[in-house]
């Protein structure tokens, strides 16, 4: 089910759907999602209910990454407020209570720790009136500042136990203190009459690591805890105060899906398991160039400094590989060995380079680019001017944008152009005139061969083995932002043969006849995409135009302001949500609404 909500602080991170199952539970990195379901309930005038079931309302708090929940039942409001903690691994929850009426609620935790429900431990923890489940090293408490009512833990998913969390739906826990295998808890919460009270989830390495942090929050109160990381965020928007409200909300949520190591998955959203058995959960260095593109625009450089010093060790002969874990490992990947190709997506090494100097040409830290341009942006620049076909002066063939094709694409050409261009930069910088003269050289035999997939009105996506393949892919219009003067009259028709052939219910498609999740006969609007168009349009000074698709992704986007990957004509979302490529696009869109478009190269 689509995530309305992520909640992080780079080391601890938190997403929930739009009935407020919380889904995702990431601890120190995004390696593992330890978390299967996190579910509240409420039991009140001899009855039980589950939130999901009483259609709450979500939202943000403005401009902080502390999530609203608001629910009524049977007389009785509740209010929850969600965040966590800006410095510590510490989720903290007020829960409001409006109605006068005895009730009780229910917190039930079911973790996968590690990823998989084998080998837990869940236990009632008397010193600390709390629960805790652990494995290994992943340690996890939650407790409020009441007295708790009831506790019980017990197995699930195993000899036909479904699991501790059904055991609320008759308002009796059976405060069984343990549980060991796949187990799951839950603890309650009985009052008398509306109040307030406070809780709060802490992750941790060992129990006393879990002991210290409590003690912490005890002293310091969970409610002290709430505001300071909302006068944080607000205090760390500052920078675009003048922006937008949906330009604020994709800085947050862009910075919490970054990790403290310096990488930036796609997307923390697991629902995607369902397709086959895999997520976006891995940092593919075209979407993370891209995000620190438009984190960088708006003066943010601290966690893109992060991401180029996680990226400066992956390179392997120059290139990147398709895909990275977070921790820096080769991600999983479907591209064949055999071709007698580098199986790699050639775009992203480029992209790379041309982020760091879109990085660099903002921020002028010298002291900090000098350790870069030798292992970095020397050492993939290198690869990508040997990587050419010396018969047409392009780049070998490698896999697309999409994943789907290997051939010598349109938009990858640029992207290697515009890395190339931002090379010679660098090392004129630098004061090394002859590598500066290799890579524009090369950069100006791509730029030059390029003019050759313009057919008849629109860009050729690829040149494949069987020449051209003139299928219109919306990629063409990002690729010629990245090369060409946005006047130029072959770019404007194809914007415009782009528009005309890809437009479906407002936004635009990847290409044509596009497979990816379709639902109907039509394909599915990406958000991307449509935000290229806008883009485009706003360089050509066609702004009433670019408004229009900008505020199709505001109404298609999600009430709290995410931004998924994808729409299918009928408004489902079938794929990640968030997906920060998306929420870079919408930034960097408005960023050349207010400031003029640039190819920064």
């Amino acid at each position: 089910m689509t995530r309305y909500i992520i909640l992080g602080n780079n080391k601890l991170t938190i997403l929930a759907d739009k009935d407020y199952y919380l889904r995702e539970l990431y601890y120190p990195l995004s390696t593992d999602n330890h978390l299967h379901v996190g579910r509240i309930g409420i039991w009140v005038d001899g009855k039980f209910y589950w939130i999901h079931d009483l259609n709450p309302k979500i939202s943000f708090e403005e401009d902080s990454l502390s999530a609203k929940v608001n629910f009524s039942v049977s007389g009785v409001n509740v209010e929850i407020k969600d965040s966590v903690d800006m410095a510590y691994e510490i989720l903290s929850r007020r829960v409001k209570v409006n109605g006068n009426k005895e009730f009780t609620i229910f917190f039930a935790w079911d973790y996968h720790i590690y990823g998989t429900e084998y080998g837990d431990t869940a236990l009632y923890d008397p010193a600390t009136d709390a629960i805790i489940h652990y494995k290994r090293d992943r340690w996890f408490l939650f407790t409020c500042d009441i007295p708790s009512y009831q506790y019980a833990t017990g197995y699930k998913e195993v000899m036909g136990y479904q699991g501790t969390w059904k055991d609320c739906e008759d308002g009796i826990l059976s405060d069984n203190p343990i549980a060991q295998g796949a187990v799951d808890s839950a603890i309650s919460f009985k009052l008398n009459t509306g109040t307030t009270f406070y809780c709060w989830l802490i992750a941790g390495t060992s129990y006393g690591d879990l002991r210290r942090k409590n003690e912490y929050v005890q002293n310091k109160t969970p409610q002290a805890l709430l505001e300071r990381t909302d006068n944080y965020w607000k205090a760390w928007l500052s920078k675009a105060k003048s922006y937008e409200e949906p330009v604020r909300r994709s800085l947050l949520v862009i910075t919490a899906n970054w990790q403290d190591n310096g990488a930036l998955p796609a997307s923390l959203d697991t629902d995607i398991m369902r397709f086959n058995k895999d997520t976006y959960n891995y940092v593919w260095h075209r979407d993370a160039a891209f995000s620190s593109i438009a984190l960088t625009l708006l003066g943010y450089e601290d966690f893109s400094r992060k991401f180029f010093e996680y990226s400066r060790q992956l390179l392997y002969t120059g290139f990147l590989f398709q895909k990275y874990t977070v921790d820096g490992y080769w991600g999983s990947t479907w591209h064949p060995w055999t071709t007698g190709y580098i199986p790699i997506q050639e775009d992203e090494t480029a992209l790379l380079i041309y982020a760091l100097w879109v990085h660099f040409s903002r921020f002028l830290d010298v002291n900090f680019i000098k350790d870069y341009y030798r292992p970095l942006v020397k050492a993939a620049a290198d690869f990508l001017s040997s990587y050419i076909d010396e018969k047409t002066g392009l780049p070998l063939p490698s896999y697309d944008l999409w994943e789907e094709r290997r051939g010598t694409h349109f938009f990858t050409s640029a992207a290697v152009y515009a890395g190339l261009i931002s090379a010679s930069k660098f090392a004129e910088f630098f004061g090394e005139e002859n590598v500066k003269e290799k890579y524009f050289s090369v950069a100006q035999g791509i730029r030059n061969a390029l003019d050759m997939f313009y057919q008849e009105d629109h860009f050729a996506r690829s040149l494949t083995d069987n020449g051209f393949d003139k299928t219109v892919d919306s990629s063409t219009v990002l690729g010629a932002m990245l090369v060409y003067d946005p006047m130029d009259p072959r770019v404007v028709e194809n914007r415009k043969t782009v528009e005309s052939k890809l437009l479906v219910n407002g936004g635009i498609i990847r290409y044509e006849n596009d497979w990816y999740l379709k639902e109907s006969d039509k394909p599915n609007p990406w958000f991307i995409t449509t935000l290229w168009i806008a883009q485009q349009n706003i360089a050509e000074g066609n702004i009433n135009r670019a408004k229009e698709y900008i505020d199709w992704v505001l109404k298609n986007s999600l009430p709290t302001g995410i931004i998924p990957e994808q729409i299918t004509p009928s408004g489902n979302y079938p794929s990640v949500s968030p997906l920060v490529w998306s929420h870079a696009e919408l930034i960097k869109t408005y960023y050349f609404l207010k400031n003029g478009f640039s190819k920064f190269v």
